[in-house]
């Protein structure tokens, strides 16, 4: 039989601390790190890994109408779109396609860094800290809601506005301008696991699956 993406979220709920793209945090197992571990957890549940490169576009027209996505049925593609980009996993499950972001962070941390990644408002992240040794799930939408999603938008498109006006002016011999990059940060000492909303978020991902 093969499983629900609610039971893989039920399971990927039980893992403990990994870090990003490095060595274990010391926690008692071999994976070398936190989209290894989901990886392998994908893998165990009987999915099947395919070698393939999603482009940004057939990526964003997905997330739009996921009826667009050729991916087989119990398939998953890891990095689809390159190491550096988002999300970490996309996976055809049930004749439905989820975006699976992985987030991961040391020490005292208690909120996931996102830095140039808008949290985008369909995907599911996966976020484990090493603080708790615990792992919560949410969509985009429940830490950036739409409307706010809009605004950031507005505010990047308004930075990317200044860059056009004053690049014009640079006329170095080695093609150096200004680029804004958009970085999004935490306030008011944010806390994703110690928060009163965590349990209702995690069971509304749980449902919506």
């Amino acid at each position: 039989m093969k499983p629900t993406m609610k039971q893989i979220l039920k399971a990927i709920l039980t893992m403990p601390y990994y870090r990003n793209y490095q060595a274990v945090s010391g926690a008692v197992h071999n994976i070398s790190n936190h989209e290894d571990a989901v990886e392998v957890l994908l893998l165990t549940f009987g999915l099947k890994l395919v070698e393939r490169k999603v482009s940004w576009a057939e990526r964003d027209a997905w997330l739009i109408n996921p009826s667009l996505c050729d991916m087989a049925e119990g398939t998953f593609v890891a990095q689809p779109c390159g190491k550096n980009s988002n999300p970490d996993f996309i996976v055809m499950l049930n004749g439905r396609v989820y975006f699976l972001e992985c987030k991961s962070v040391g020490g005292s941390t208690k909120a996931p860094m996102y830095n140039s990644g808008i949290p985008k408002e369909k995907y599911i992240y996966i976020f484990c800290a090493e603080r708790y040794n615990k792992t919560t799930i949410y969509f985009g939408k429940d830490v950036l809601p739409p409307d706010e999603y809009k605004i950031m938008m507005e505010c990047i498109a308004e930075h990317r506005k200044v860059d056009e006006k004053y690049n014009p002016r640079f006329k170095n011999d080695f093609g150096i301008n200004h680029y804004t990059r958009p970085m999004v940060k935490h306030v008011r000492g944010t806390d994703y696991f110690d928060n009163p909303h965590r349990k209702r978020i995690e069971q509304g991902v749980l449902d919506a699956v």
